[in-house]
Formats: structure tokens, sequence, C-alpha cells
């Protein structure tokens, strides 16, 4: 460093003269433009700052459009479940009550001193039985809703 010192030191007392003052800032400018020159072309949009900017911004919307989309698979997904669960459960529930009724018809205990009916059933038509009364059923609760529907709209009509 001490020695830097005293090259600088004796360079401004003898104050040099450099010959071709201008030749010599005109190659250094000139240098100076062949290096802007030398556009890396894959990477110049990085040096626009508009465009930048914009691209930062469709990046965002465009995570913000997965993210969204993301929430709505996993939503329709769960009403999914939730109806598979909801419909299952009812299909179970009528298969376990069809079974305790077969079951309660099949296998009652008979008394011994009762005489006992001759009449034989087969069980897949007892089942059928079942399934016949269900349905009856559910067609006549569905009826009783349509009149109470249509009921309460005609209330609504005098009104």
């Amino acid at each position: 460093m001490k020695e830097l010192e005293r090259i600088i030191k004796q360079l401004k007392l003898y104050k040099p003269e450099i010959d071709g003052r201008d030749s010599l800032r005109e190659s250094i400018m000139q240098n100076i433009r062949r290096k802007k020159r030398k556009i890396n072309y894959l990477f110049v949009w990085t040096e626009i700052v508009w465009l930048r900017r914009s691209l930062a911004i469709a990046s965002v919307a465009i995570i913000a459009v997965f993210v969204l989309q993301q929430l709505f698979v996993i939503n329709r997904i769960d009403k999914l479940e939730e109806r598979m669960v909801s419909f299952n459960t009812e299909k179970i529930l009528e298969y376990q009550r069809e079974n305790v009724i077969l079951n309660s018809v099949l296998f009652e205990e008979q008394f011994p001193g009762v005489l006992t009916d001759s009449i034989k059933v087969a069980s897949e038509d007892l089942l059928d039985l079942v399934r016949s009364y269900s349905n009856l059923q559910n067609k006549y609760e569905e009826m009783l809703g349509t009149i109470k529907k249509n009921r309460s709209e005609s209330t609504k009509q005098k009104l």
C-alpha cells in the first residue's frame, strides 16, 4: 500500500502529459460502446422494467388461479363424498331392515304346543316381497310430499 501511495505522489509531482488525449478518450468510448452492444439476447427482457413487472403479475395470477382451482376440486370431492356416504348409509340401512324382517320370519322360534303352518315360503320370494313393500312405502312418502307441496303452493296463491 505504501508503495502505491509513493507512486501516486510521484505522478502528481511530475504531472505526466498524455499524448493523444482525444484519441485515448475516443478509444475508451468505443470500448464502452462495444461492451454495451454485447447484449445477452436470452435475458434482454430482464432489463425492460414494465415487461418484468407484467410477467411477475401474470405469474402471481396463474398461481392464484391454480390455488382456486385446487380449492374448487377439493370442495367438489367433499360434496361427492358426503353424497356417497349418505347414499351408502341409506342402502345399508335398507338392506339391514330387509334382513331383519327376513330373519324374523324365517327363523321364528316355534313354540312346542302350537301347530306349525304347512305353508313354506322361499327366502327369495320373501325378500322380493319385502323389497316391493319398501318401494311402495317410498312411493307413498313421495306422494305425501307432493301433496303437501301442492297445498302450500295453493295456499300461497290464495294469499
